[in-house]
């Protein structure tokens, strides 16, 4: 089915938790249009959401859009985003409660047109499932911040297998990459073919020593007057205190009668 023609103006309907609330908390929605549509936000089929109440969740505006049509997936968002988030959390990061944006993606194109006609959305409470509140929301949610050892074990676990073989992966494909083909012709890689040698404390050593040497080079010596004059005084007291050590070296060497002066 060909899309018709939308306008890009946020619509406002009444967001109720039940059919008898008497205060409806109003939400406003557009068609979401981007230069650069991602996997979870496919171009057609996906509308954006503001002013989400934070009692809201995601089977929630399942529900509250289900008139429109088959809804494939929801994600609420502190911030409107454009970048897909592929990477695991392990711990979840404790937010506070505030008004959300929301991406819902109908399964179909023509559910997204008529949801942009709808005159009424339905309750965000169903049959099957309704939003909890008061005393058991908050157990639930204290419950949901506790994470097991052994869940963020295996967690872990399997990103570093994950990551491991796409390193390998990464590895074998540069080694490929590196063997002469058919006309001789070699790919340089990022990585090359220098080996890296183990710092052991013996390099290190030599290492600063050649860092000191560089630094003394870069060094002024003598430049200024006070400088001149400090450099003249220490020559002159080390050339005294050289001639007082020969003074005493001779008067040894007469002693021990092996002074011959001819």
């Amino acid at each position: 089915m060909k899309a018709t023609k939308r306008t890009h103006d946020f619509k406002a309907l009444a967001l109720k938790l039940n059919d008898d609330s008497s205060c409806p908390h109003y939400i406003y929605f557009k068609e979401h249009s981007v230069r650069e549509h991602t996997k979870d936000k496919p171009a057609g089929r996906t509308i954006f959401i503001v002013n989400v109440p934070p009692y809201a969740d995601e089977k929630g505006l399942t529900n509250a859009f289900s008139e429109a049509g088959p809804i494939s997936s929801v994600k609420l968002c502190i911030k409107p985003n454009t970048m897909e988030d592929d990477i695991p959390k392990f711990i979840s990061e404790k937010q506070k409660k505030s008004f959300q944006v929301a991406y819902l993606v109908f399964e179909k194109v023509s559910a997204l047109d008529r949801a942009l006609q709808l005159s009424e959305l339905k309750p965000l409470n169903s049959e099957s499932y309704r939003i909890k509140t008061g005393i058991q929301k908050w157990i639930e949610e204290f419950n949901k911040e506790i994470l097991q050892p052994k869940t963020l074990k295996e967690n872990i676990e399997a990103f570093m297998k994950k990551y491991d073989s796409e390193t390998a992966k990464e590895k074998k494909k540069e080694k490929k990459l590196e063997q002469e083909d058919d006309e001789g012709w070699v790919t340089v890689t990022k990585g090359g073919k220098i080996q890296s040698f183990a710092r052991t404390e013996k390099v290190e050593n030599k290492i600063l020593e050649k860092e000191e040497k560089n630094k003394k080079r870069k060094e002024l010596k003598n430049f200024y007057t006070f400088q001149i004059r400090e450099s003249k005084m220490k020559h002159i007291v080390m050339l005294r205190q050289k001639f007082e050590e020969d003074k005493k070296k001779i008067a040894q060497i007469k002693q021990s009668r092996r002074f011959k002066p001819f």
